[in-house]
């Protein structure tokens, strides 16, 4: 390993060549794929996300400042798909960083981590069930982000299935305990699946 604290570890990530065209065509000018890897973690690592919901409360109030809100208003939907697709760059990372080595620590954490993840319909009490509905027509993604937001709107249950929140009950690192999550979802048959909400990956046994 290199010593002293400004020295550097060199990576390797393997992806395929479809996604890492993807990755090319979301590149700004001048930057590398290098650079675009260290941006994403970068964010991740320090939380530099612009909360989409501060946004909104902004935009839905307009009368209250003299400030011209037409383009945020154009733009909310735009800076969501950003956000949406560095999540889901990171998540490729760790994914790929994963797979290629596969440790007996991340499948044993992932055993821990199961049943710490929201379960539908177990946490979801009976009474809320019945007025929130049924799944109806909705996918798995579509329907972990209903349950989340509405959630967000009742003191009656609680889906926070995102990876910090079971790092900081487990005491375990947030990046270890997103690969034990990656690995339930990708690689077991638990029926685990995740959705990005607002910028965070939830995950839920459904």
């Amino acid at each position: 390993m290199p010593d002293g604290p400004h020295s550097k570890v060199k990576l390797n990530v393997r992806v395929s060549p479809s996604k890492k065209e993807e990755w090319k065509d979301a590149l700004e000018e001048g930057e590398t794929l290098t650079s675009l890897v260290q941006r994403a973690v970068d964010h991740e690592i320090r939380d530099e996300y612009v909360l989409k919901d501060a946004i909104e409360e902004v935009v839905a109030s307009p009368q209250q400042s003299e400030v011209d809100f037409s383009e945020v208003t154009d733009q909310v939907g735009e800076l969501q798909q950003d956000i949406n697709s560095l999540e889901g760059k990171i998540d490729t990372l760790s994914a790929a960083n994963s797979s290629s080595r596969e440790t007996t620590d991340v499948v044993e954490l992932a055993m821990d981590v199961l049943p710490r993840i929201p379960s539908y319909p177990g946490d979801i009490p009976q009474h809320v069930h019945e007025s929130l509905g049924g799944k109806g027509e909705m996918d798995d993604q579509e329907y972990i982000r209903f349950l989340v937001k509405s959630s967000r709107e009742s003191s009656d249950f609680s889906i926070e299935g995102s990876a910090q929140r079971i790092s900081n009950e487990m005491g375990e690192p947030a990046h270890i305990v997103r690969e034990a999550l990656i690995h339930l979802e990708t690689n077991t048959t638990e029926n685990v699946t995740s959705a990005v909400v607002d910028g965070t990956r939830h995950w839920m046994q459904l």
